[in-house]
This record gives structure tokens, sequence and C-alpha cells, in this order.
């Protein structure tokens, strides 16, 4: 049985405010409300970015995919998101080019595409790369891999999350208890209600088999829906009606053995119109996404799936041989909670054309109830969320000043310490390593770097090539929340998307460390 999370010692029993969910926007909530010195609680019933935030494309983008649709505002908004994060996060986010092959599916003519690249880098006030454009011939010179040298191409750029989304989720988290909000997973929020002096949620652990016995009574005086794809059930729930709704669109990624170079993203039209990837991610590549509306939050990846998206890839590029479902390491399917403006009836958000729903998020409050709902959005405007809350929040009760230095990690890199023990213990990919634990934990990594010195399997990878230590490993089952082992593979680190099961439990010093915490 999972271990279940401690609600006994949650001693403070009201807070300002307590924020359901623990994805993107409710991380981000809870980061930049403690840092005014608000009491906070964020509780979600599973992991920590354990439902749509682990499912994304990595990407932090400015959505060039939205002029076409004219949302030049959107993008506006996102390209400003996405330069600030790429100020703030300088480790954790890289620039990236997206190399895109212009063949017969592409919306428009080549050169049109190439004005909207020019366009899309101008909106964004210059911040990255320049585009460019290749001929026919170029782009195969540029990407053996494409399958055809009759198509030009675009090069534009963007940026990429180096780890993955989870991650990047869990370092707002980790912000906002280092502020003092209390923050727990695994935390069923239940019997929420609006009384007299503020909302009461009872909390019980969404693992234990008695969780009646386990559970505690809070008190809030405000109260944020930050449920992504469950947002509405929740709002019913809590009798906390609003305007706008959502709807949800299922993506899916499969993790395939490499294909292409690191310094660049492939992006194609596939056979329905929409903008398809190729992604890096460690010593793998992404392939997808697609959209498909769904009623249900919880999805799968199936075989109709499957076979879409390796049609798409093997139609594309020419590679060795075709990919099947025998290459797929992992596969990522998710939901996208879109909103549904107001003045819709539940009739007419089903028959919506929901490709032609707006990506932007929207934040609305009852004032009455002293509750603030967060629907839709998107990664790369987390930063414009967290702020929004905020101001949202000082509509109900006072809020303090939120420092500008809410957010951000600054650049760890050139930590001598873990740089000297890197280069000790693994030579030529000594800097490889030293980025990679310096990028995730910080100040932190000093610890890990003495384990290396200390112990020689704490200093070995976890598998070869991963830039993941056993020392690395063991700081995070002690120190981040991890109460299953799916929790530190899948969303702490990214080694279960780029390796697959059978690697995974064929890792005997793997199974022992998970045994030694009870996981």
């Amino acid at each position: 049985m999972k271990k279940a999370p401690n609600l006994a010692d949650i001693e403070q029993r009201n807070f300002d405010v307590a924020i359901i969910g623990s994805g993107i926007n409710g991380a981000v909530s809870a980061a930049a409300l403690s840092a005014t010195g608000l009491s906070v609680l964020l509780v979600d019933e599973r992991d920590f970015a354990g439902f749509t935030s682990q499912e994304s494309s990595n990407m932090v983008w400015g959505g060039i995919k939205y002029l076409q649709t004219l949302e030049f505002n959107l993008v506006r908004s996102l390209c400003k998101s996405r330069a600030r994060l790429f100020k703030n996060f300088p480790d954790q986010i890289r620039e990236i080019g997206f190399f895109a092959s212009l063949d017969s599916n592409a919306p428009t003519k080549p050169l049109f595409i190439y004005a909207g690249a020019l366009l899309y880098w101008a909106i964004g006030g210059f911040s990255t790369q320049a585009p460019k454009y290749y001929s026919r011939q170029e782009a195969k010179l540029f990407e053996p891999a494409l399958a055809t040298d009759k198509s030009p191409a675009v090069k534009y750029f963007d940026g990429i999350l180096v780890d993955n989304d989870s991650r990047f989720v869990w370092n707002f988290v980790k912000t906002a208890k280092s502020h003092g909000a209390v923050v727990r997973n695994y935390t069923r929020a239940s019997n929420v209600r609006r009384a007299q002096t503020g909302w009461q949620i009872d909390l019980h652990s969404s693992l234990s088999t008695e969780a009646s016995r386990e559970g505690v009574s809070v008190l809030a005086k405000v109260l944020i829906n930050a449920g992504g794809p469950f947002a509405d059930q929740i709002n019913q729930s809590a009798k906390n009606p609003t305007k706008s709704h959502i709807a949800l669109s299922k993506g899916i990624h499969l993790v395939v053995p490499k294909i292409t170079s690191d310094d660049r993203v492939l992006a194609f039209w596939d056979e329905e119109g929409r903008l398809f990837y190729v992604l890096p991610m460690g010593d793998r590549s992404v392939i997808g996404t697609t959209d498909t509306r769904v009623e249900n939050p919880h999805t799968d990846v199936n075989n109709h799936d499957r076979d879409f998206v390796l049609a798409q890839i093997n139609r594309l590029l020419a590679l060795p041989k075709p990919l099947t479902r025998a290459d797929i390491i992992a596969e990522r399917s998710g939901v996208r909670p879109l909103v549904i403006k107001p003045n819709k009836t539940a009739a007419q958000a089903k028959e919506i054309d929901w490709h032609k729903l707006s990506r932007e998020h929207v934040i609305e409050t009852n004032p009455n109830n002293f509750a603030i709902s967060i629907l839709g959005g998107k990664l790369t405007d987390c930063l414009n969320v967290g702020e929004e809350i905020v101001d949202a929040v000082r509509e109900l009760i006072n809020v303090p000043t939120l420092p500008k230095s809410w957010f951000g990690a600054g650049s760890q890199r050139t930590n001598s310490q873990v740089l000297k023990a890197a280069k000790n213990q693994y030579g030529p990919r000594a800097n490889e390593i030293a980025a990679a634990v310096l990028r995730r934990h910080g100040k932190a990594a000093e610890h890990i770097a003495k384990a290396w010195q200390q112990d020689a399997i704490s200093a070995e990878e976890v598998f070869l090539g991963s830039a993941v230590t056993f020392a690395e490993l063991e700081h995070i089952l002690q120190n981040e929340m991890i109460v299953t082992r799916q929790d530190a593979l899948r969303r702490r680190l990214p080694l279960a998307l780029v390796r697959s099961e059978t690697e995974i439990q064929a890792n005997q010093r793997l199974d022992a460390l998970f045994s030694k915490y009870g996981l």
C-alpha cells in the first residue's frame, strides 16, 4: 500500500487562502500569495502536477499558431510571458529553433508562413533569434531526416523546458513552502462549504483506506479553485456557480528513440491541419500531439492515437525503418481545459467547435462567496496567473504588496564546489551532470555533490547517460514529498519518460533505494 501523507501535523487550521489543485495554476498562485505574507494552504488529491500539468509538450512559447486565428493580443501576451520566463529561469528554460517543413499540409503558401514567422518575431519584441527561410534544397541539407526534398522550410525560435513540466511546477510549490505555505499532495478536499466565518474544508488522505480517521478540518477566508479539468466539478460541489465553463481536449505524445538533433524541434502540419512536433527529451524524442474532444478528464492513449501519431511521423520523416508500436518507450495523455465563455447553454457548449476556443485563461471571482476560479491557461502564462490571482484576492481581503522577486531561480551554474566535485568524478561529462543537479536543486546541489565524493554508489548514474545520480534521487526521496515511485521517476525527474518500464524494473539498485524508503 502507498504511504499516506501525514495530515495530523497540520497544526494551523485557519488560513487566509485555500487552493484546491496543484497544477501550474495552483502552484503559481500559492507561490505568489504566500510571498505577500498571507497564510496559504495548497492541496491536491494527486501528486503535485499529477494530472494535466505533467502531460504538456514541455514548450514555453508565444503561441505562433494563434496567428492563424488572429488572436494577436494572446500572442503578444504569451510572448511577453515567454521573455519573463527566459530571463528569470535561465537554467530551466532554453531557446530552441523550430524547423517547420512547409509541405502540402501547410495552411498557406510558404512565403506567407515566413511572413507570419517574421510577424511573430516582431510581436515578441525581437527577443529571440531571427526566423530564417530555407529553400527546398537548403531544408533537406539542414535536416536530412525529411522525407522529401520538395518542401521548403522556415525556422523560428521559441522556448523549451530543459527538464519536464512537472519539475517546473514543483519549483513553484517549493517556493510556496519556503514562504510558509502549507502544501499537501494526495490530500482530498471534501465537503467544501461556505459558512459565516469562511470556507470550511475537510481534508483526508486520498490513499488511506481509513480516511475518516485521518482527516482534519480547516477554515479559509478565500477559496481558490485551481482544479484544471475538474474545476467545474469542484465549483458544483462547493455550490459556487461561475459564468464561464470548460471543455476538454485530449492530447497525446509518444516517446520514441532519438530522431533528430538536440538543437531543434521539428514542426509539421499533420493530415488534420494541426501543428505536429518532434521534440528532444534527453536521449529520446517526443512526438505529437493530437486534439480530440472528450467529456471525461481521465484519458489514456489508445491504438487509434498511437497509429495516427506513428503514421504522421513515418510520412514526414525518412527514417531508417518506420516506427511501430514496439518502438514506443513511454506515453503521455492529458486534457486541455478550454474556456467556454458566458452565455452558452449546456447544449451549445457540447456543439461548439473546440478548435476555435481561445487558449486564454479566465479568472472569475464570486465576491459573495469569497471564491475565485482559474479556468484554462497555459504554462507559458503562469507568472501572469500568479499576479492576477494576487489582485483578485486583494479585491476580497487585505493583501500586502507582492515582492518583485516572488518568482525566478536565477542561474546556479557557477557553483564552484559542485563543478569541482563533478570534474573529479565524471571527467568529460562533468559539466552536463553538474548543470543538471544545479538546475534542479540550486544551493542544495552542494549536499548531493558531497555524497558523490563520499560514496561510489551514490555517484553512479541511475541509468547511464541520464545525468541523474543515485545521490540526487535519494535527496529527492528525502526532501521532495515523495509518496509513490512515480512521483520521483515521472514528476520530480523525467526518468519514467525516457526509460521503459522494463528497464526501470530491471534496475536492482533503483529498486533497493525505493525499498529503503518504503516505496
